[in-house]
């Protein structure tokens, strides 16, 4: 005969305690897990994104974005050498980068009906004197850079505008002075205020015959800010002839000779506006 024996309250006590003790061990190891399980996911997650940032880079630089090496040779910065001719120039941005430069100007913008129409993000315009094309374009972050590359007519559409003085050298500077006031303001790109447009103006206002003193003033504000190089006589003006003073209305001076103005911004904005397609805001 099979007898049992009734458990004493000590021995449910301690069954009770094993069987708890049993359960917090289990549910460590599910915690354990679970966090586990989060930080590889997080990890896979960091990973996923470095890797997305870093094939947008590669596509954005294949795309020919971002900074480009100087061309122009090292020499001495001089804007009192003999004249030579300002064209402007523009060439279509082509193929894939041309698609994407539109789309990715054009999502989001918000195109109001004040604006009305806007310039096609991939007609390109630059400044072109001598060998050089000096131009605004942008890095991998759409912030808007300089760069200049050699002149190839056969790739460019041009307009003569204006006369300058400046040696490449000193071109050079004006378009980095250009686009370093253009970053204080605003250092993204933009479709409507800060584009190549208006750095064609910009540069066009600090290199044409008689702005000597005014650039004299800006390029001077800008070294301080920045270190950049200096310009040979940047004061020394052998040509004041030429200097675009403010016109009088004064009786007095009503018959003495004024001095001759070069209407470049005037002219090369009408060439620009003539000469660019516009889009409608809502296509």
């Amino acid at each position: 005969m099979v007898s049992f024996r009734r458990k004493s309250k000590k021995e449910d006590r301690r069954e009770v305690a094993d069987e708890l003790k049993y359960q917090e061990d289990g549910d460590g190891e599910s915690k354990t897990m679970g966090n586990k399980i989060n930080t590889l996911f997080k990890q896979s997650l960091d990973r996923g994104k470095k890797e997305a940032l870093e094939a947008q880079q590669d596509l954005k630089r294949s795309l020919g974005l971002g900074h480009r090496p100087n061309l122009v040779p090292p020499g001495e910065a001089d804007i009192n050498r003999e004249q030579r001719t300002i064209e402007l120039g523009w060439h279509p941005v082509a193929g894939t980068t041309g698609k994407w430069f539109a789309e990715k100007t054009m999502i989001g913008q918000a195109i109001t009906e004040r604006i009305g129409r806007y310039p096609d993000p991939t007609q390109h315009w630059a400044v072109i004197v001598g060998d050089f094309v000096h131009q605004l374009w942008m890095d991998e972050s759409l912030e808007v850079i300089y760069f200049n590359e050699y002149f190839k007519r056969e790739d460019w559409h041009t307009f003569e505008v204006g006369k300058t003085r400046f040696n490449d050298q000193a071109l050079r500077k004006a378009g980095q002075m250009t686009i370093h006031n253009m970053r204080e303001r605003r250092s993204a790109y933009n479709l409507i205020s800060n584009n190549c447009q208006n750095f064609a103006v910009n540069m066009l206002d600090n290199i044409q015959l008689g702005g000597h003193q005014q650039f004299a003033t800006t390029f001077e504000i800008y070294q301080r800010a920045t270190g950049e190089g200096t310009i040979k006589e940047l004061y020394v003006d052998k040509h004041p002839e030429e200097q675009q003073y403010p016109q009088t209305l004064q009786q007095d001076e009503e018959e003495m000779p004024q001095p001759k103005r070069h209407d470049t911004l005037q002219f090369a904005q009408q060439v620009m506006d003539e000469n660019t397609t516009k889009l409608d805001h809502d296509c």
